[in-house]
């Protein structure tokens, strides 16, 4: 089977004609033709508007095409092996990676253990929305905490640039829970917030009619260890003993890497991003993006810039038609984010705007990027006095001034007017308006009709806990860390596929 890339259709033309256009691109006669199916769609505006399709088709004597520019091997994920073993895994955190690797694992027939500090998806969306509209926040249930891990509150976007057999693993699953099927195809796909939690649900219900087993509001707060193994876990309610431990927290369980430093488990601090969330009119954005042209999905933006310090500067989980959300996993911190609902009809868009934070910036002691990212949260708290985020017009922020909004910024606990300058250093300072004034001549308007919401400090771990090729800790047998907190993934995606590939290498190594 095959994959032909950039098979075009205008925007009058329908599906029926991508069978005349593949027959003409591989000057294939049709009778050569066994099938064909559309694998991706993604839209061109830059001119006219084209759909540019990628099709998975089955062809008689498909070797004479190897080679050609546009054409590749379609590899299919292998089937999860069975196996038969009393070994119950644990498996700390349920969010993307932790839960993959427990759908993983089921799959080969075992049956886990999945311990979280949050609620399940249903009690913590109530937890969250309390905290939402009354600033009540509970620390061990938010938007970082809990079934699901903070993607279920950040627009469940899919969308990433791993070439691997699996990521269509991952695909099927969330269709198979429930997701829209267009997900498949889609080349931006997303689930939305208010989807995600059926799908999780879904998903949990399933694993347990399975055999797995969820303990939620229980944290773990320590680690059996025995002659630089870990033979299980001891959380606030009682111990578990296993030989598998996969360490699947996010870059917020602050008490749990406490924990790993304590056993003398190996891990390193690393480069991290912070940075702010910017808000523009979706109209805007369509306008730029689509050159002008109508189209029913709002469009997106994906921006890069290399400062004169080396510093790398980005957008990051953008978020058309969404909301800037409070997600602060403290009392007394601000932390914000971005949302979208599977709809994305807000008439705002938004996008973290972070910059990269090098080893240079930090003390050598090991905790000096978490208390780098604290000191953040901390700081824009007692500014605004409440969990009101920080926030400024773009153009103020670059040209110097402190003028009222110009828009009501989405961010659902209100903002405080504050001179952004006077919160990030200088470094940052200036990395950051090099940035926006290069984004501006990507998207026109960027600056003029933008505001800025701070703090954004959670895109990434500031600690990476070191393994193996084989997904296990270098130091301690049977401790597998994975995923986002454990400093090796970035998004729902790449957390799931890390927890799918750690649950393959404990399934060989059990068969």
């Amino acid at each position: 089977m095959l994959l032909i890339d950039e098979i075009k259709l205008k925007e009058h033309e329908s599906e029926d004609k991508l069978k005349t256009k593949l027959l003409k691109k591989l000057h294939l006669k049709e009778k050569d033709l066994i099938s064909y199916k559309v694998d991706k769609c993604a839209i061109d505006a830059r001119d006219e508007i084209l759909y540019v399709y990628r099709l998975k088709i089955e062809v008689i004597d498909e070797d004479r095409f190897y080679g050609l520019p546009y054409v590749r091997r379609y590899e299919r994920y292998k089937d999860i092996k069975k196996i038969k073993s009393t070994i119950r895994p644990i498996i700390i955190g349920d969010g993307p990676s932790g839960l993959f690797a427990a759908v993983t694992l089921v799959d080969a027939g075992l049956k886990p253990i999945i311990f979280e500090k949050g609620q399940d998806v249903d009690g913590r969306q109530i937890t969250v929305r309390k905290f939402f509209k009354e600033a009540i926040l509970d620390p061990s249930c938010n938007v970082q905490f809990g079934e699901g891990g903070a993607g279920t509150f950040s627009d469940a976007k899919l969308t990433t640039r791993i070439k691997d057999p699996y990521i269509e693993y991952i695909i099927d699953k969330f269709i198979a829970y429930g997701a829209d099927p267009k997900i498949a195809i889609a080349s931006h796909p997303h689930i939305g917030t208010d989807k995600i939690i059926d799908v999780i649900r879904n998903m949990r219900e399933d694993l347990i009619s399975k055999g797995a087993q969820f303990h939620f509001s229980e944290e773990v707060k320590d680690f059996i260890v025995k002659q630089d193994a870990i033979k299980g876990v001891i959380t606030d309610k009682d111990t578990y003993y296993s030989d598998i431990v996969i360490l699947a927290i996010g870059h917020s369980a602050i008490d749990t890497f406490k924990a790993l430093i304590k056993h003398g488990i190996y891990l390193e601090a690393k480069e991290f991003a912070v940075g702010f969330r910017v808000e523009h009119p979706q109209t805007l954005i369509d306008h730029n993006q689509y050159h002008g042209h109508k189209l029913k999905e709002p469009a997106e933006y994906f921006l890069r810039h290399r400062s004169q310090d080396e510093r790398g500067v980005y957008s990051f989980c953008m978020c058309p038609g969404g909301f800037v959300i409070p997600s602060s996993a403290k009392e007394k911190t601000i932390c914000t984010n971005g949302m979208s609902y599977s709809k994305r009809d807000n008439h705002l868009a938004n996008s973290a705007i972070l910059c990269q934070i090098k080893m240079s910036d930090l003390d050598d002691d090991l905790m000096s990027g978490y208390h780098y990212i604290e000191d953040l949260e901390k700081r824009a708290y007692a500014i605004s006095g409440s969990y009101r985020a920080l926030a400024q017009n773009i153009k103020d922020y670059i040209y110097g001034g402190s003028h009222d909004l110009i828009f009501e910024p989405s961010y659902f606990l209100g903002t405080t007017l504050y001179e952004l300058d006077h919160f990030f250093d200088e470094k940052l300072n200036k990395a950051f308006k090099e940035a926006l004034l290069a984004f501006d001549k990507k998207i026109e308007g960027f600056i003029d009709k933008g505001i800025m919401i701070a703090p954004e400090t959670r895109s990434s771990s500031p600690f990476r806990v070191k393994r193996d090729a084989r997904h296990q800790s270098i130091s301690h047998l049977g401790l597998y860390p994975i995923g986002e907190g454990a400093g090796y993934a970035g998004g729902i995606m790449s957390s799931s596929l890390d927890g799918v590939k750690c649950a393959l290498d404990i399934i060989e190594d059990l068969s």
